[in-house]
């Protein structure tokens, strides 16, 4: 069961590999990748919100916009004051105030100047759209490198079951042979157990691989949203001299990465990196925007329209029309702007230690790379060399059943020898493959 756990851990470790520039792909994983970028809920959530905050943009430009009401009120009041006056011998009364009072009016308003608080609002508002575009394309990335360490993992798992097939059948015929020697009194009925068990065991094996083989199949699904993905190629990815995504099939030649020249160009395009300037620069915003928010604002108002309860003839609705200039100074808001510029400031603080935090990241994470890409082609050298040897050492192998001078026990060790042999030459070509995916990752470049 050895085997089986490698394949399983390999492909546990493949999921955290995923994003990158233009790269040589088959044609059936770019059109993949492009349904994955058609269908994936995430960004198509991401997308609405992108679009709801390009709309925020417009709104705060809003502020310096003049803005239109029309206006209406009705009142009753009762009693009114009233004075009387005698008017030919009789006494007339004289409303001061209507009984009914109505007034309707078109108002406008027009922000003349606010000492910058809008467009500190634009600003925020831009940035913030910047670092939710900055995440689309950090999460399209993302799902860009899932959708093609799936299809290299179904491709490899193929490879995987082609090779378990081999070993099935090998050891199928050993046991069509020693039976036959068995009837013919030249083997034990243990020599036949063995291998009959050794058979049981290599089909366990292949059916962990096939239950493998369809997870990964069902996460092509989910990140594609195509029932049934065209994965037709991917085994041909595994090959010796077919290339996949820059990676030769027999694992040669994938070049870690210099960490002692400049990196400023790798810091600058990965795309985690990225999002952290993009917020470090919202958070520089939010500085500006709590400093604003206390300044003065001069602003403009004015009605023209109809109402009633002018002298003499109260009820009478009459035409009229107003103007004027407001300025609001604030003077005290219980420290409302201080604290504001206080929390402001100490989030510019975690964004700056963020942005810190993922230029470490990058450099550790290509560092732990460059160890493993050199781990991996070291051990895979050592395997075409075992691959080599195993399959001449069970030529010898078979060659002496046929003549009878070999034990069931040395036999089996033959073959194992191959299946993990070749087993272990696939993991490491497929590690090297999810290795190359994961410098373009870091690199910043995108599989498009």
């Amino acid at each position: 069961m050895k085997l089986v756990y490698i394949v399983v851990a390999t492909l546990a470790g493949s999921a955290a590999y995923a994003q990158t520039q233009p790269v040589p792909l088959p044609d059936e994983l770019r059109t993949l990748i492009q349904q994955a970028n058609a269908n994936y809920p995430v960004l198509k959530q991401q997308d609405q919100l992108i679009r709801a905050g390009e709309l925020r943009i417009d709104v705060a430009r809003t502020a310096l916009r003049p803005s239109v009401n029309l206006n209406g009120n009705y009142t009753y009041i009762t009693p009114v004051p009233q004075v009387t006056f005698p008017v030919n011998g009789q006494e007339a009364n004289l409303k001061l105030a209507p009984n009914n009072n109505l007034n309707g009016n078109v108002g406008i308003g027009q922000t003349i100047y606010d000492f910058g608080r809008t467009e500190a609002a634009v600003r925020q508002a831009t940035d913030n759209v910047q670092v939710l575009r900055r995440t689309y394309e950090l999460t399209q990335q993302t799902l860009g490198y899932q959708v093609a360490s799936a299809y290299y993992g179904v491709g490899f798992l193929q490879k995987s079951l082609a090779v378990q097939d081999s070993v099935i059948k090998t050891a199928s015929a050993n046991v069509r042979l020693l039976s036959t020697r068995l009837q013919n009194g030249d083997a034990l009925e243990y020599d036949v157990l063995t291998q009959a068990v050794r058979v049981k065991a290599a089909t366990n094996r292949r059916i962990e691989i096939q239950n493998q083989l369809e997870r990964q199949l069902a996460l092509l699904t989910y990140l594609t949203g195509i029932p049934n993905p065209n994965v037709s190629q991917a085994v041909n990815q595994f090959n010796a001299g077919v290339a996949a995504a820059g990676v030769p099939a027999a694992g040669t030649s994938v070049q870690p990465f210099n960490l002692s020249g400049d990196v400023q160009g790798v810091l600058a395009g990965n795309k985690d990196v990225q999002l952290a300037q993009e917020r470090l620069r919202a958070a520089e915003t939010d500085i500006l925007v709590t400093k604003r928010a206390g300044q003065p604002s001069i602003a403009f108002s004015g009605s023209a329209g109809f109402k009633n309860g002018y002298p003499l003839e109260v009820e009478k609705p009459r035409a009229n029309m107003a103007a004027g200039i407001n300025i609001v100074v604030p003077l005290y808001a219980g420290s409302r702007y201080s604290l504001q510029n206080q929390a402001a400031q100490l989030n510019l603080n975690a964004s700056r230690y963020a942005l810190e935090t993922a230029n470490a990241q990058l450099r550790q994470s290509i560092a732990q790379l460059n160890a493993d890409i050199r781990s991996n082609q070291s051990r895979l050298q050592n395997l075409e060399t075992q691959v080599l040897q195993a399959r001449k050492a069970l030529d010898i192998a078979n060659a002496r059943l046929r003549n009878g001078v070999i034990t069931n026990v040395e036999l089996q060790s033959a073959e194992t020898g191959v299946e993990e042999a070749e087993l272990g030459r696939l993991t490491f070509q497929y590690q090297l493959l999810l290795n190359q995916l994961e410098l373009k990752r870091l690199l910043g470049e995108s599989l498009q």
